[in-house]
């Protein structure tokens, strides 16, 4: 499987056309402190986005803590790769109607460290809709089946990517950004916590949801006319059975710097 994955992602990468990579660091200090970090943190997220020939690609990666010395559960990680592949673009045939400008199959790998030491790793595989919406730069939708191949069964879950920007003068552009993922029930998580494991208990069903909107001012338009390269802002992280734990619910505002290129 790993193979035959990595032999796609160097097909991906050989043909792409067009690429945006960023670096982020976010500071908070409201986090629970049962989910394996401190309830003050820092976050470096890495960023990679890219048109290919057949659709697009994109790549994330948080590491918690990445300054620290410190080897325990304090320095955790999380991220994925995700590639879709345009049905217009596969079958040369235009498939916008209305707002929707074009449906992608969408395939993505997720792993990281989860709660501390309970490393994880998910697949998603389902559509993606590229839709024309009015006042936003992009949104997208998504509908997917989650499979974790640690658990029998598949869920089911939705999410969401947006961006809106404004411009009020040479020192005011704006940019409102982010992502939602949800699911109603999720076939493939155990209902009962086992107490010989210590483990945690899952939400009901697996229920969650997850949304982390960023508000952020182009700090390089201003200084260098230089739009993208250097913003700062907020982003709230706003989670409801976060890792699918029962009652494990967090928010947090967190500053924000972002460096892009």
């Amino acid at each position: 499987m790993l193979s035959r994955l990595a032999i796609v992602l160097f097909a991906l990468t050989a043909s792409l056309s067009a690429t945006a990579t960023s670096v982020s660091f976010l500071w908070g200090d409201n986090f629970r402190e049962d989910l394996g970090y401190e309830e003050e943190k820092l976050t470096m997220t890495i960023e990679h986005f890219a048109v290919w020939e057949k659709g697009t690609v994109f790549f994330y990666y948080d590491i918690t803590e990445p300054m620290s010395r410190d080897n325990g559960d304090d320095n955790q990680f999380f991220g994925g790769i995700a590639p879709t592949f345009s049905l217009s673009k596969i079958t040369g045939k235009d498939l916008s109607t209305g707002w929707l400008r074009d449906v992608s199959i969408r395939v993505e790998l997720e792993n990281g460290s989860g709660g501390g030491s309970n490393s994880f790793r998910n697949y998603f595989y389902g559509l993606q809709y590229d839709i024309a919406l009015p006042g936003f730069d992009f949104f997208s939708l998504n509908t997917v089946l989650r499979d974790n191949p640690n658990q029998s069964g598949v869920g089911f879950q939705i999410g969401s990517y947006w961006q809106m920007t404004w411009d009020f003068g040479p020192w005011n552009h704006y940019k409102f950004t982010g992502f939602i993922a949800t699911s109603p029930w999720d076939g493939n998580q155990p209902r009962e916590k086992d107490q010989s494991k210590n483990e945690y208990m899952f939400a009901e069903r697996g229920k969650f949801l997850t949304a982390q909107p960023q508000f952020l001012w182009d700090l390089g338009h201003g200084l260098w006319r230089k739009s993208n390269r250097v913003e700062l802002g907020v982003e709230y992280a706003y989670f409801i059975n976060r890792y699918q734990i029962k009652d494990k619910d967090e928010k947090c505002l967190q500053a924000m710097v972002k460096f892009s290129y």
